[in-house]
């Protein structure tokens, strides 16, 4: 029952202007997040593991980051126009309870438009700089370690995060974490003895520096998003659009002045289907990416920390089953993954946790009458690192 359930006893959410009931729209925001991220991810592995000869990651990022500027720009632009329409194109600015009219025709919608920036355009360039590096290194590092390996690598930045907060603020984290780090690390170490012992010749200590340093470059982009969401009042899409877009620009020039987009084209000639892999994993990888926001928004980051659990855990299943040529089922891979997968456990254990404190903390402040309706969501939401 919703009780039992804990994260999605609530009232009915709003999905795509349609009233659902709440346990329903969770399981097909879970289920579309995990399959649409799944899917980006398969769509990933096959082009740099099965098309012949792929050597354009640079080429990957730069679709990545220009599908989810482009995508920002046009959600702004029919929210701008839907907001006029409903109010007869006066330009005043809705009020909550305005009732909405026609959706806007796509003639009218100022495409070429941009809405006031508010957050400055020097720290969108700062994050853009860093998404731009940690896109196109991320993906250049699984030039030198297996697919795997490299989900395993990104998921490790709890590790420094914890190390910093230990010995320089003396903070304190339960045992699941402790445990959590632990598996983690191990695991990374096991996958990277496996890298060796199953193919000697890569250069997979390049891949591993690779991979620590977009962890570095992802949690200094996530504290740029972060002062520019709360410190000057951005909005989520005005953030993705101005980091993915510019961002797209700097990955663009290096296409160029590299001469990687030339050789690009010349390949997507001779492989056309690896020009619509490109977009339509990126494609994917936005939907995928939208619904988790929604997943957030609606359910709080508890429900969204077991979601994207239960994601990882999909991909390394699907990769290990699908693209087995480079990661044979050895002892070290096998202990490996069961690192892995105890730290995903840890992971899920956490959640729980929390979601057991949130469902208590709601039944007291309705047993107190004072309780605030949503306290718990907003509380979830806002405990997403």
């Amino acid at each position: 029952s919703a009780g039992r359930m804990g994260v999605i006893a609530q009232p009915d959410v709003v999905l795509l202007g349609r009233r659902v009931a709440a346990d329903q729209a969770f399981v097909w925001l879970a289920a579309g997040t995990i399959v649409s991220i799944a899917l980006a991810s398969y769509l990933e592995e096959f082009v740099l593991k099965a098309l012949p000869n792929y050597d354009f990651f640079f080429t990957m990022a730069f679709f990545e980051l220009a599908v989810f500027g482009v995508v920002s720009h046009v959600t702004i632009r029919l929210r701008a126009a839907t907001e006029l329409a409903s109010l007869g194109g006066d330009g005043t600015v809705a009020s909550p309870g305005a009732a909405s009219g026609p959706p806007p025709r796509w003639s009218d919608v100022k495409w070429w438009r941009l809405e006031p920036r508010a957050a400055p355009l020097r720290l969108y360039a700062i994050g853009a700089a860093c998404l731009a590096l940690y896109a196109s290194l991320g993906k250049l590092a699984y030039k030198y370690v297996n697919y795997v390996t490299g989900t395993v690598l990104k998921s490790i930045k709890l590790v420094p995060v914890m190390i910093v907060s230990v010995a320089w603020l003396g903070r304190s984290y339960p045992p699941h974490d402790y445990a959590a780090a632990g598996f983690l690390t191990t695991s990374a170490v096991m996958f990277g003895l496996g890298e060796a012992e199953s193919n000697p010749e890569a250069d997979y200590a390049l891949g591993f520096a690779l991979s620590f340093v977009c962890l570095g470059l992802t949690a200094a982009q996530s504290n740029i998003a972060d002062a520019c969401m709360r410190d000057h009042g951005a909005g989520v899409d005005e953030n993705m659009l101005y980091v993915n877009g510019v961002g797209a620009g700097f990955v663009l020039a290096f296409l160029v002045t590299s001469g990687e987009i030339f050789e690009a084209f010349r390949y997507f000639a001779r492989f056309p289907g690896a020009f619509a892999l490109l977009f339509v994993r990126s494609v994917v990888f936005y939907v995928g990416a939208w619904l988790y926001t929604l997943l957030m928004k609606h359910f709080g980051a508890v429900a969204a920390v077991a979601v994207t659990t239960a994601r990882k855990a999909v991909t390394v299943m699907l990769s290990f089953a699908l693209f087995r040529s480079d990661k044979p089922l050895t002892a070290k891979y096998a202990a490996a993954t069961a690192l892995f997968f105890g730290a995903i456990a840890c992971e899920y254990h956490k959640s729980e946790v929390r979601r057991r404190r949130e469902r208590e903390e709601r039944a007291r402040g309705a047993k107190g009458g004072g309780g605030r309706r949503g306290g718990g969501d907003d509380t979830a939401g806002d405990d997403g690192s």
